[in-house]
């Protein structure tokens, strides 16, 4: 816990500058501005893979305090070593994330490659930290068409000190985030539509949403309905497949039953859920009493288990469960039926919709060599899974196959974006996140690359949990 001391001293706190170097505020941000997609996209080409990603949700600009020490008592005066901007929450996490390992270099003009657009669909105020978020959003790569100016709203803040064993603590004031809603963010995602039926390009693989227990006005049936909405607006003439992702934080183990009705409504709707140990265990309806079981290096407890059944039950296609320094946990639905759903699309298909039924598999976390910011960390295993297990993931296997010459047919046929690979690729993405030296971009493989060590089995060692 960040102490009476350090709090006082976050207030009072001379920033750090280091990574706004050369940032102008841009006074004059247009609420609905439109979207110029058929400039990012070579129309003509119809061997080009693209697509874009919408990534919805909470946003907040984060206050590092990062190297802070933790003594355990809470009147102590706390240290830390420097004090850092970044930009937080879902939204800012998976679409940055997603961004940067999606960039193109400049002086690439392959037309095989893929061609990706990252859009940060969120809610800011009129104000430093709103203008700040935008340019941490355009310097990552991240499109800011879609982002919602309010100008009666305060943008979110958060202080996070990080401590000096990775793990962090969070100080946040949810500010205009409190009252978004579900109208203000289909509004937005008309801008899309709108440009869409204007000029007509590669469709939208995935819309990404994330901390509904931190939206009051988008949960339960509004989550639901939202989600529902969401999904038939970017699905272009039905001519595309789009993968419902929502990534949970911020569940209330106050009052698990508000908790449940936040989510359970809109399970039906959600293609991949994302949540670790703890928020599994509060959306749990079994006696907390009975949860005594502690789980190993090589399993996830019964009544985890039961719970995630439970999901699938209720409609949720995959779980992606966190498990920290043991790495990850997917859950594919027994349901043939529900992942028949998101194969309409037979040129371009979903990897998900591929996946054997009932499928369950573990996913190992990688050893870090240096310092380590676990911060996002589990952005990034979200967006990163969900990025795979896309219309993307099928592309890149198309690709990396046609790349390989020595790729028998048979191996083409052994190489696929199954849950273990995209659970990997997941597993690479928070690896490098988690890196203090590459979190930001600087030497961060692309996503190409992180998949082609996958094909290669050319891994990091595995972190022993």
């Amino acid at each position: 816990m960040l102490t009476k001391a350090l709090a006082i001293a976050a207030v009072t706190i001379i920033y750090s500058t280091s990574t706004l170097q050369g940032y102008t505020p841009n006074s004059s941000i247009n609420t609905r501005n439109s979207i110029k997609m058929s400039d990012t996209y070579n129309n003509n080409n119809n061997n080009i893979k693209g697509g874009s990603i919408v990534c919805a949700g909470l946003s907040c600009l984060d206050l590092q305090l990062v190297g802070c020490t933790q003594s355990g008592s809470e009147e102590a005066i706390e240290r830390y070593d420097e004090a850092v901007h970044c930009a937080g929450g879902s939204a800012s996490m998976t679409g940055t994330t997603l961004a940067l390992l999606l960039r193109q270099p400049d002086d690439n003009d392959n037309d095989d490659e893929q061609q990706e657009k990252v859009h940060i669909l969120t809610k800011v105020g009129p104000d430093f930290a709103g203008n700040t978020l935008l340019e941490f959003y355009r310097r990552s790569g991240a499109s800011t068409d879609l982002v919602l100016t309010d100008d009666t709203a305060r943008t979110s803040m958060a202080v996070l000190p990080i401590y000096n064993n990775g793990k962090r603590g969070c100080f946040v004031n949810l500010a205009c985030n409190d009252g978004f809603t579900s109208d203000e963010l289909l509004n937005q995602l008309d801008i899309a539509v709108d440009d869409n039926k204007a000029a007509p390009t590669h469709p939208t693989r995935a819309f990404l949403f994330g901390y509904p227990h931190l939206m009051p006005k988008m949960q339960g049936d509004s989550l639901r309905d939202m989600l529902k909405s969401a999904r038939q607006k970017l699905s272009f003439e039905e001519s595309n497949s789009v993968l419902v992702g929502v990534d949970l934080n911020g569940v209330d183990g106050s009052d698990s039953t508000a908790a449940r009705e936040a989510l359970l409504p809109s399970l039906c709707e959600i293609d991949v859920l994302h949540l670790n140990e703890d928020e599994v265990m509060v959306l749990s309806q079994q006696d907390k009493q009975a949860n005594v079981e502690e789980d190993t290096n090589d399993t996830v407890s019964s009544e985890m288990l039961s719970q995630i059944s439970s999901f699938h039950e209720q409609g949720c296609a995959v779980v992606l469960l966190s498990l920290g320094s043991k790495g990850a946990f997917v859950s594919v639905t027994p349901d043939t039926k529900r992942l028949q759903q998101l194969s309409n699309n037979e040129q371009q298909p979903i990897a998900i919709s591929q996946w054997i039924p009932g499928t369950q598999v573990r996913i190992p976390a990688f050893q870090i060599d240096g310092e380590v910011n676990a911060n996002g960390a589990g952005d990034a295993l979200f967006s990163g899974f969900c990025l795979a297990a896309s219309t993307w993931g099928c592309a890149m296997e198309q690709l990396i196959c046609k790349e390989s010459s020595s790729m028998s047919r048979n191996d083409e046929e052994q190489w696929k974006v199954s849950p273990q690979v995209a659970g990997t690729f997941a597993s690479l993405v928070a690896w490098q996140r988690c890196n203090a030296k590459t979190r930001d971009g600087n030497g961060m493989k692309s996503a190409k690359q992180l998949m082609q060590l996958i094909h290669e089995n050319n891994l990091p060692d595995i972190l022993e949990g």
